[in-house]
């Protein structure tokens, strides 16, 4: 199997994988910096889901923590391009003084910035829930 050095960095959790023929104490002694706790592990170790990379540990594993934060990152870019799309329907309508045409996507729009906010979302503990969290007027 194949071992690769892991420390926390700046911006999370560092994996290097060193050529196969350097030896790995010697790379992580040379590639991990001066006074920075690190471990050789097994890469079969690391969590085998990558869509929350951000979120790895140094001890192999996920921070839900910081999972739910990068799916929230995702569904707000969708939001945003839901929240876009909205804005100009809202102004049309607006334009052609149809008030309740307009007052019903106000409210469509903001049960959008609300989606981020669902109490269903607090309770998710694990990598699986995370990902099955997709709230419904998000899809096209």
């Amino acid at each position: 199997m194949a071992k690769v050095i892991i420390y926390e960095g700046d911006d999370g959790l560092e994996v290097i994988s060193p050529a196969s023929h350097l030896k790995i104490i010697e790379a992580a002694q040379y590639l991990v910096p001066p006074h920075t706790k690190y471990r050789i592990v097994e890469a079969s170790q690391l969590p085998a889901d990558t869509e929350f990379w951000g979120a790895w540990t140094i001890d192999c594993k996920v921070d839900i923590k910081k999972a739910k934060s990068i799916w929230l990152d995702k569904i707000r870019l969708v939001r945003n391009e839901r929240l876009k799309e909205l804005d100009l329907k809202w102004m049309i309508a607006m334009e052609r003084g149809e008030a309740r045409e307009a007052s019903a996507i106000a409210a469509k729009k903001q049960l959008l910035r609300d989606v981020t906010e669902r109490r269903e979302f607090r309770k998710v503990k694990t990598v699986q829930q995370i990902k099955e969290y997709w709230p419904e007027i998000l899809e096209g």
